[in-house]
């Protein structure tokens, strides 16, 4: 619209007064855009632009997304709208400011650049800008003590193996002293008694497999439950030192994740909330040969 505006008035000029000076303006004028596309050229052929934000956020905390350019000469103008997609239920927003972006509840959102298009320096021409790779957002939920804390003590190990590195175990296994063994398992009575050196090894138990399992599936509120109490119960049973397995029942089949560390637990939950929800059945159906399986309800009264 400017530079309408200094083009009628260059054109007006030249009709006005038909000096030679508003003659070189108007062709000015008439010159410019083509001038400005011609440096332009450059900076649009290597504009980037993709959707920029936090990528992982906790319920209730506020946060914004916005369209980001990138380029290595000096930036061009550039617009586009974004649009949201939640992996778990599959619903659709147009993204159009921070208030557009509820975290009331857990989920993954793809965020993808919509009519993304870059123009000349002037703003006179623009170009569609291809390939602008979509992100992933991940609200992610608070954990929720279940109403009941399920007990692991009383499982019965298949089996028990020293335990790596020594230290403190509440069972132990006597056995001959071997090069290598350190001297403080050393059991000095029993040594001193038989006339051999005999050692307190500790050892661990090996329990069975040991099993969370939920189903994908539930109102924004349920899911918000499942997957506190997954993180929570998950958090519980590696202060205990127990590894374990979550099963979940989702869009894209029986899914299983590993877990023996906290960053795999957080991997695992991140993961679930980015995996569209089971369709038919329940993940109770399912048998699993463990020494120990939880469901995970989403139920508000659930002991």
């Amino acid at each position: 619209m400017g530079y309408l505006t200094v083009l009628l008035g260059a054109a007006a000029f030249y009709i006005a007064s038909g000096e030679w000076i508003s003659w070189l303006l108007l062709l000015l004028c008439l010159g410019l855009p083509w001038l400005s596309l011609l440096v332009s050229l450059g900076a649009i052929r290597r504009f980037r632009a993709e959707p920029a934000g936090l990528d992982i956020v906790e319920t209730g905390e506020e946060t914004e997304l916005w369209l980001l350019g990138s380029c290595p000469a000096p930036m061009p103008p550039f617009r586009g709208k974004l649009s949201l997609r939640w992996c778990i239920t599959g619903e659709r927003r147009r993204y159009r400011s921070e208030k557009d972006l509820p975290t009331d509840h857990c989920g993954g959102v793809t965020v993808t650049a919509e009519k993304v298009r870059v123009c000349d320096y002037l703003g006179l021409f623009s170009f569609r800008v291809r390939n602008v790779s979509p992100k992933t957002m991940i609200i992610r939920p608070k954990p929720q003590a279940p109403g009941v804390i399920p007990s692991i003590r009383d499982i019965r190990p298949k089996r028990w193996t020293p335990k790596p590195g020594g230290g403190f175990a509440e069972n132990h296994e006597l056995r001959l002293y071997r090069p290598g063994d350190s001297l403080n398992q050393i059991h000095w009575k029993l040594t001193a008694k038989t006339g051999k050196w005999i050692l307190r090894e500790p050892m661990e138990p090996v329990r069975g497999r040991m099993l969370l399992t939920m189903t994908l599936r539930g109102t924004p509120e349920a899911l918000d439950r499942k997957f506190g109490r997954l993180l929570w119960l998950g958090g519980y049973l590696l202060d205990q030192e127990v590894g374990f397995e979550i099963r979940a029942l989702t869009g894209d089949g029986l899914l299983t994740f590993p877990v023996k560390e906290r960053n795999e637990l957080y991997k695992a939950v991140d993961t679930l909330l980015c995996t569209p929800a089971a369709g038919e059945g329940s993940i109770r159906e399912y048998a699993f040969d463990a020494s120990w399986q939880y469901h995970i309800g989403g139920e508000a009264d659930e002991a």
